[in-house]
């Protein structure tokens, strides 16, 4: 018998089946010694055979069972099925009468290793329990080796035999039932265990969403907190730009916006704005542009302003482009920028004295 198909027994299994070779062995024994009787009253060879066929199967249990103790359980289970399978095909020889209770024998060698092996194995041993009951028939009712027991014994031993098979397999009915019980139980405990398991899953679920619900919480708030700096930073850079472009009141009429550092297109519409605002707010005449602090002048700042000029005068005032330093002045000269519309002057103390003078 291969371990494939040979499931895998609990001990609680192992010790069912050792009391079930053990019960056995008790009920074969009750026979047997009933077989020991009767051959002391009568002494008859049929009898004789019959009380050595009963002990042998008491042995074979016995063996059995001292196997399946010893934890050699297939051998054990071996031992069981040849000795029934010898019990019923012999008892039919010295006992025709009872052929029929005889051929039960391979049916509760089968019913017996049923539970215990699978497969392949478990096929072959029905087939050789059914080839065990035809046999057992035949031999029992064609073969004569023995005289016939007594007639008083007939029915006794046909009495014996019946309650002998049925509690056999009454016990097996009953350690299925224990077996049957015991997967139940054990699969009640999964169930419960897999409950437990799912209402803790959902425990932990719940927590870790809350977790996620309140880290969400957190970014969205640092998110907002973000776009608050965000806001607050561009409105600070917009404080600082309009404050890298100061327009100075030094006269009721005249205006000074000192231009620093480089010079992009939105830095040019910010001096643009800021100036044109100016003069609407305050009505000056005049607007002195201080380049002193301009590094160079390309045809792109040159272009704004003398955009800011031409805008001024719409609305009243005159640019007074002042503080061009040489290298300035000899770029814009090189670049062929025409500031022919525009007022310069040397220097910012020059241009206010001119504004000064105008007015």
């Amino acid at each position: 018998m291969s371990d494939s198909s040979t499931p895998t027994l609990s001990l609680a299994q192992v010790r069912q089946l050792q009391l079930f070779f053990a019960f056995v062995a008790g009920i074969v024994g009750v026979v047997a010694v009933v077989a020991t009787i009767s051959t002391i009253i009568w002494q008859t060879s049929t009898l004789i055979a019959l009380m050595v066929l009963d002990w042998m199967l008491v042995v074979g249990f016995l063996l059995a069972w001292s196997q399946v103790r010893a934890g050699q359980v297939r051998v054990g289970l071996a031992t069981s099925f040849i000795a029934l399978i010898g019990y019923g095909l012999i008892g039919a020889l010295i006992l025709p009468t009872v052929t029929a209770l005889m051929a039960f024998a391979p049916v509760i060698a089968i019913v017996t290793m049923m539970p215990f092996l699978g497969g392949v194995i478990l096929k072959r041993l029905l087939i050789i329990a059914w080839i065990g009951v035809v046999v057992t028939m035949i031999v029992g009712t064609q073969i004569r080796l023995f005289p016939p027991i007594p007639v008083a014994l007939e029915i006794p031993f046909q009495f014996t035999g019946v309650l002998g098979i049925s509690a056999i397999l009454l016990l097996q009915l009953w350690l299925f039932h224990e077996r049957l019980m015991g997967v139940i139980t054990q699969l009640r405990k999964v169930n419960a265990d897999l409950e437990q398991e799912r209402a803790s899953l959902q425990e932990r679920i719940a927590a870790r969403t809350q977790e996620l619900q309140q880290a969400l919480h957190e970014i969205e708030r640092q998110m907002t907190e973000q776009s608050r700096l965000l806001a607050e930073n561009e409105r600070q850079r917009e404080l600082i730009r309009g404050l890298s472009m100061p327009v100075l009141p030094v006269g009721q009429a005249t205006l000074v916006m000192p231009l620093v550092g480089e010079l992009d297109d939105s830095r040019i519409q910010l001096a643009q704005s800021t100036a044109l605002q100016a003069i609407d707010q305050t009505g000056a005449r005049y607007l002195v542009l201080d380049i002193t602090g301009l590094p160079f002048v390309d045809t792109t700042v040159a272009a704004g302003l003398i955009r800011l000029a031409q805008a001024a005068r719409l609305l009243g005032a005159e640019v007074i482009l002042a503080g061009a330093r040489p290298e300035v002045a000899q770029t814009i000269v090189a670049l062929g920028i025409d500031l022919a519309g525009v007022t310069t002057a040397a220097d910012l103390a020059s241009a206010l004295r001119r504004s000064q003078m105008v007015s």
